[in-house]
């Protein structure tokens, strides 16, 4: 039962992969049809690359989470006494 709080760290990051796949490929991908215009086809990139960082943002920010509330529930919670 010691590993059960990293394997369920491990667990969420997997499902989080398939989750922001599944975004990217059935939502950022196919934002629309391709235009043929310069300045639509610049700010459809550019929203897409967006979408595309801030997915790869979220994963970051909860495994960092995760990560943090797994470290406080192990670190010691008593208070340092002094040494004299």
């Amino acid at each position: 039962m010691r590993l059960f709080p990293l394997l369920a760290i491990e667990a969420v990051a997997f499902f989080m992969i398939i989750g922001e796949t599944y975004l990217f490929f059935g939502v950022v991908v196919p934002l629309g049809p391709v235009p043929h215009n310069t300045g639509e086809y610049t700010v459809d990139t550019i929203a897409k690359i967006l979408l595309t960082f801030g997915l790869g943002v979220l994963w970051f920010l909860v495994m960092i989470g995760l990560t943090r509330i797994y470290v406080r529930t192990k670190l010691p919670s008593q208070t340092p006494s002094p040494s004299s």
